[in-house]
């Protein structure tokens, strides 16, 4: 099957027009994140299916805030008014979370395809149903464990695609997928989307390394981001693993600065790379959708080999 293509919803503009543009622009599914400051993920995505026909949409609950049971009615009910077009993203567990989220999902699991289970703790559904599709990230063993044992694809931070395809393995050999978390910056020519990239380390502004000592402080378990991504910067550090990847600014701003950079044949190239390492889906957040969709995609869409019809 084709490369799928997911966008986070951004924290600005207005969202049903964001996720129209990716409807229209083929973008599979838009994630809906949670968090303080964004709307609730279960009630905009409601909202969300009402204004589109087919897209997507990719909810993130606080499985620390509310019960298994709970988050099953959640989405089925969801999953019955928009005609199935909900999956779930789950926490990102570290190590000494592994069992309580293994609790939580496993009653989830339970409730979705445990008859017995689902005789005496019947979930509100209009139609018997399987789960819905059920997304894990992080790079820890307790991540590849959850996917393995409860999901479907394994969300990685970006790395060189012989670095995927060795973090990705295990994943692929329990028959899960494997997707790969990125912004996007594409321009018309290389020098132009490199000084783009270069821009995003002026986002921290002044603040850059307080910012990205506290998010350190915050993410000590995260083993993808203490393997290296967010180690003070050398001065002659060489932040491109491949030259389309760049992490210059992941010292400052974290997963959100981890980049595929370049051209639109060039990122489309860079997919197919990531493809024969065994990706299959990849999560992309940042203002630089619709060029994506527009150049990148039709680019890819050509050259990659199944059935695009859907």
């Amino acid at each position: 099957m084709p490369t799928r293509f997911h966008w986070t919803l951004p924290t600005s503009g207005d969202p049903v027009e964001f996720c129209r543009s990716a409807e229209d622009g083929g973008i599979n599914q838009v994630l809906l994140p949670s968090a303080f400051h964004r709307p609730d993920p279960v009630a905009l995505a409601a909202h969300l299916a009402a204004a589109t026909k087919d897209v997507g949409l990719m909810i993130c609950p606080r499985t620390d805030m509310q019960s298994p049971t709970h988050l099953v009615r959640q989405v089925n009910t969801l999953s019955t008014v928009t005609g199935g077009r909900v999956s779930v993203l789950g926490a990102c567990p570290y190590d000494n979370d592994f069992r309580a989220h293994d609790e939580f999902w496993t009653v989830c699991d339970a409730l979705w395809r445990d008859p017995e289970f689902r005789r005496i703790n019947p979930p509100f559904t209009a139609a018997e149903r399987d789960r819905p599709e059920l997304y894990f990230s992080g790079s820890s063993s307790a991540a590849s464990d959850l996917a393995v044992r409860h999901g479907d694809v394994l969300l990685l931070l970006g790395d060189a695609p012989a670095a995927v395809a060795g973090r990705g393995s295990r994943v692929r050999a329990a028959g899960r997928e494997v997707g790969l978390l990125f912004s996007v910056v594409c321009r018309r020519s290389r020098a132009e989307a490199v000084d783009a990239a270069l821009a995003l380390t002026e986002i921290a502004g002044e603040n850059a390394y307080a910012i990205r000592e506290r998010f350190r402080l915050l993410t000590a378990e995260a083993v993808a981001l203490t393997g290296g991504w967010c180690e003070s910067p050398e001065e002659d550090a060489d932040h491109w693993p491949r030259p389309y990847l760049w992490t210059g600014a992941m010292p400052f701003l974290g997963p959100l600065g981890l980049a595929l950079v370049g051209t639109p044949d060039e990122l489309a190239d860079a997919v197919l790379d990531y493809r024969r390492a065994g990706v299959t889906h990849i999560l992309c957040h940042g203002d630089g959708m619709i060029p994506f969709c527009q150049e990148v995609l039709p680019r890819v869409r050509a050259l990659e080999p199944g059935d695009h019809s859907g």
